[in-house]
């Protein structure tokens, strides 16, 4: 074989990266630091959208202040998706690729008639376990209130992960009805692994 410099070769001589053939569509190599890599889904390429517009079903919160799945029954709507598998039917998504991931949620909602200063606390959660992180909103009068509230962070997961959103009333509030006008549940990575 001839002595020529890599950076010397032109098409048709120029391959694919190395372990190239193993990459899925999509997937970036990534180095470790180490003289080695693999191959993972880009940044900003699993996402997935799940809304909640124009509902007037009602659901009722567990009793007892336990958190329940936020899936008032035909009213998640699948929005833009990749690399992620929505189900509007559940209320939830599954992770394909590993990672940190961006979560943002937000809801409209109204309430029962119940005393001003009831509490309502929303969770995400990963495999049906709620998140100890939480965002709450009290009400603000003793009738029926249009309460909104909306959050984001961070969520280490795994391929494999279901993730979903959980509310859970207070001492007051549980068991109660809430109506989910208008939500919106997203998640997207940022960091893969």
């Amino acid at each position: 074989m001839a002595n020529v410099q890599h950076s010397a070769l032109t098409d048709p001589n120029i391959h694919e990266p190395k372990g190239i053939a193993s990459a899925s569509s999509g997937q970036v190599y990534v180095a470790n630091g180490s003289g080695s890599g693999s191959w993972l889904t880009q940044p900003g390429h699993s996402y997935g959208d799940l809304y909640i517009s124009n509902n007037s079903t009602a659901f009722t919160l567990a009793a007892a202040s336990a958190a329940s799945k936020l899936n008032p029954t035909g009213a998640w709507t699948a929005n833009g998706y990749q690399n992620i598998t929505p189900s509007a039917a559940n209320g939830q998504f599954t992770i394909t690729s590993a990672g940190v991931y961006q979560l943002d949620f937000w809801i409209v909602f109204e309430t029962a008639s119940l005393a001003s200063g009831t509490a309502y606390n929303f969770y995400y959660a990963v495999n049906g376990t709620p998140s100890t992180r939480k965002v709450y909103i009290k009400k603000t009068s003793n009738g029926v209130d249009t309460l909104h509230i909306a959050a984001n962070g961070y969520a280490t997961l795994s391929a494999a992960d279901v993730l979903s959103m959980y509310v859970a009333g207070d001492g007051t509030s549980s068991g109660t009805n809430i109506t989910v006008k208008e939500a919106g549940f997203s998640c997207l990575l940022i960091d893969p692994s």
